[in-house]
């Protein structure tokens, strides 16, 4: 095959309120919007963002049904060094929000926290030690819910 991928351009994610979750992800990742997207009725109900530093898109998109359906979830973990987790764990302290502690993962270091719908977002430090030392199915990290100031939402 001749035709091959070249990286990521973007993460969809599903909101149930797009004006919240917009100033969230602006406020927590630092997200800075690209453009937004209206439906045939002239609402706006999508919006893309670039993420900082990692070369690609995050687009929330309004569905409270599929929001719902994707709470408790952790569909895709954003990278950084294991020196930027502390820095994270500190700015997530700095703006209450809830986070689990930095803990050993199959290939690095990982911790998350709850976007306002529940959506479970990651942040990953590879490790190359890490990997080799838990390779294989017992050692692979299986994510719990990062509890919320409600219990478990966000």
């Amino acid at each position: 095959m001749e035709a091959g991928v070249s990286g990521v351009h973007h993460v969809k994610i599903w909101v149930s309120d797009l004006a919240l979750s917009r100033s969230w992800y602006e406020r927590v990742l630092g997200l800075e919007l690209r453009t937004s997207f209206e439906d045939d009725d002239g609402v706006v109900r999508g919006m893309a963002f670039d993420v900082p530093g990692a070369g690609l898109q995050l687009a929330l998109r309004e569905n409270p049904e599929l929001a719902r359906a994707l709470s408790g979830t952790d569909p895709f973990a954003l990278q950084t060094t294991g020196e930027g987790l502390d820095v994270w764990a500190a700015h997530l302290d700095a703006l209450g929000v809830p986070h689990s502690p930095v803990v050993r993962a199959s290939a690095g270091h990982v911790m998350g926290f709850l976007d306002p719908d529940g959506l479970q977002i990651r942040l990953y430090a590879p490790d190359a030690g890490v990997h080799a030392a838990r390779a294989g199915q017992a050692g692979t990290y299986r994510p719990s819910l990062v509890p919320g100031p409600d219990g478990g939402r966000g």
